[in-house]
């Protein structure tokens, strides 16, 4: 449980509340909270919901199984399209762009193409 007290220290801090303020959120006394961060007690399974939701984090990053700390949100295409979040956001980049419309009007060539330059830049990259 040592990474749970050490993360849940950490966001607090990153809120600049201290442990009393803390408590306050969660319906608990300074010292109880207090306990969770110095791992001399265990929070409930309901308060460690409440302690995600207060933070915006998963509870499996607050218990340490993860190291991102929001939920992986899918977007489902089609029957064989699912996209993350991050690749979500990625297509909406591209659709700012022109490229996402000029790429969909020969996507067979263009895609062949992009991949080829993207090879190149990763290889350029890699190789500094």
């Amino acid at each position: 449980m040592y990474l749970f007290r050490e993360r849940l220290k950490d966001l607090r801090d990153e809120l600049n509340l201290d442990q009393k303020e803390m408590g306050e959120k969660l319906n608990l006394s300074a010292s109880a909270y207090g306990y969770y961060e110095q791992g001399r007690n265990e929070p409930s399974l309901q308060t460690l919901i409440k302690i995600a939701q207060t933070f915006n984090v998963t509870t499996d990053y607050l218990l340490g199984l993860t190291n991102t700390r929001e939920t992986s949100v899918y977007y489902k295409m089609s029957d064989k399209i699912l996209l993350s979040n991050s690749e979500m956001n990625a297509i909406q980049k591209m659709k700012e762009l022109p490229l996402l419309e000029e790429v969909s009007e020969d996507p067979s060539e263009y895609v062949v193409r992009l991949n080829r330059y993207w090879q190149f830049i990763k290889n350029e990259r890699d190789n500094k």
